[in-house]
């Protein structure tokens, strides 16, 4: 980050919010074919995660410092390259949180937008819509560069839109195609690409609500990260699983979540018990449900902005 960087008591909230979901989601566990703090993937661990998400706080305040002065537009796309190329630099794990901070940035750029105001989960979505919406070419540009350079696994080719055609940024740029509109194409492909244009609703209809609900149930954070994580392994295939593998095993993976959940997940042995089914046949397959993951950091800081103490 280049220029004058003084934050306000609330851009540094804001960044300690985001910084500690992501801290905290990158530690429970047991997350079913993911990295927690007992099981460790190939190229990534905790302490990897962690790092990148430490690494991150800087952005997020400079995220809801441009939220504050309404600089987000043309601005936040550059951001989100930025951090994660930082990400990137500061471990050697490869891709630790692209999906997270293409979710989280714009959020925390809501909340600044806020300032210091009581906050609602309405009133945060309806920021957060309205700031991406307002997104810009430039913006386009850099979050599809930022794809690109971090490579994320079975990223694949694409007919258009591609993130390694040079002519997709000469297309954005010709036809001033902002982050919606770059994202349209990818609709139902995407997890990530579906936050964003339909308006967070996993966020914040599923995920968000199965951590209030499992906190009340269970008085565990821990447990109501683990089961609002298999609620929206529940709720569609993951997207990341399907391109490292395929459908089936991603539909495969979305009715073993749905049989832990009705189980108890983390809060019963017998939910246990399928968590650790699932998590073997995951690990079995290195199909990892990297986006359902990248939902559970974004709902995670949405909770802690909202007042949560851990």
């Amino acid at each position: 980050m280049k220029g004058e960087v003084s934050f306000s008591p609330n851009d540094l909230e804001v960044a300690r919010c985001f910084t500690t979901g992501l801290t905290i989601e990158a530690a429970i566990h047991p997350k079913p074919g993911l990295v927690d703090r007992v099981k460790p993937l190939a190229e990534i661990d905790v302490f990897r995660l962690s790092t990148s998400a430490v690494a991150l706080h800087p952005y997020f305040a400079q995220a809801a410092k441009l939220g504050r002065r309404g600089e987000a537009r043309g601005n936040l796309g550059k951001l989100i390259l930025d951090a994660s190329t930082r990400s990137l630099s500061v471990q050697r794990g490869g891709n630790a949180h692209l999906g997270a901070i293409i979710l989280t940035v714009p959020l925390a750029a809501a909340a600044g937008s806020l300032g210091s105001r009581s906050r609602s989960p309405e009133a945060l979505r309806r920021a957060a819509v309205d700031t991406v919406a307002r997104l810009d070419w430039k913006d386009a540009s850099n979050v599809f560069r930022a794809i690109e350079q971090v490579r994320p696994g079975g990223l694949g080719r694409v007919c258009f839109l591609d993130v390694v055609d040079r002519e997709t940024y000469a297309l954005f740029r010709r036809l001033r195609a902002g982050l919606l509109q770059a994202f349209e194409p990818y609709r139902g492909r995407d997890m990530v690409a579906d936050e964003l244009v339909e308006g967070y609703p996993l966020v914040f209809d599923e995920c968000l609500d199965a951590l209030l609900r499992w906190e009340r149930a269970s008085e565990s954070l821990e447990v109501a990260c683990v089961n609002a994580l298999l609620t929206v392994m529940g709720r569609r295939p993951d997207t990341h699983i399907i391109r490292r593998r395929n459908i089936l095993v991603a539909r495969i993976a979305q009715s073993m979540a749905l049989t832990a959940l009705r189980l108890g997940g983390a809060s019963s042995e017998r939910g246990l018990e399928a968590i650790a089914e699932l998590d073997n046949y995951l690990r079995r397959l290195d199909a990892r449900p990297g986006s359902s993951a990248d939902i559970l950091a974004a709902s995670l800081s949405v909770r802690l902005l909202l007042g949560l103490r851990v």
